[in-house]
């Protein structure tokens, strides 16, 4: 488990994934447009809990992106989502300084790299309260409502100064 303030990242079971899906309110949720994925990463994931494990707010997962064919090359993608109730109290932002701590302290990989809807400004907030950097849109990348939606990427290098 890795604790911050008010907030930690421990195990996610099966159940609370089905929990957490059951609590969501879906609002970024992408199309399942039912194609076989060309290729397969490794997904791990970590609940997002009250600092105490009591409760579950949410989760986290991150996966590995290519750049070139050396480990070098190689980037954390993350992705997060917090039930409704959780959203809008710096929990957010909590919980990716803990992943990116977490992510450091425990792989070799340098760079950390995550996106959001264009529409989602309280993500954006966090991102940057964080210490992720800005880097430009990408253009139709995520696929829901039967529409192509952009994305705001972010990402934090190992040497980047903390917040």
């Amino acid at each position: 488990m890795v604790r911050g303030d008010d907030v930690a990242l421990a195990e996610l079971s099966d159940k609370d994934k089905e929990w957490l899906k059951e609590q969501s309110d879906g609002a970024f949720d992408v199309d399942r447009d039912g194609r076989d994925m060309p290729f397969t990463t490794p997904v791990h994931r970590l609940a997002v809990t009250t600092e105490s494990g009591e409760e579950l707010l949410g989760e986290v997962n991150w996966h590995p992106v290519k750049y070139g064919p050396s480990y070098g090359c190689v980037a954390w993608n993350f992705g997060r989502n917090l039930l409704p109730q959780s959203r809008g109290k710096g929990i957010g932002t909590e919980v990716l300084r803990l992943l990116v701590r977490h992510l450091f302290d425990t792989t070799d990989v340098d760079r950390i790299e995550g996106g959001t809807d264009t529409t989602n400004v309280r993500a954006q907030r966090s991102m940057e309260k964080a210490g992720f950097t800005r880097e430009g849109i990408i253009r139709g990348a995520q696929l829901r409502d039967g529409k192509r939606h952009d994305l705001i990427s972010y990402s934090i290098l190992r040497s980047d100064p903390r917040p």
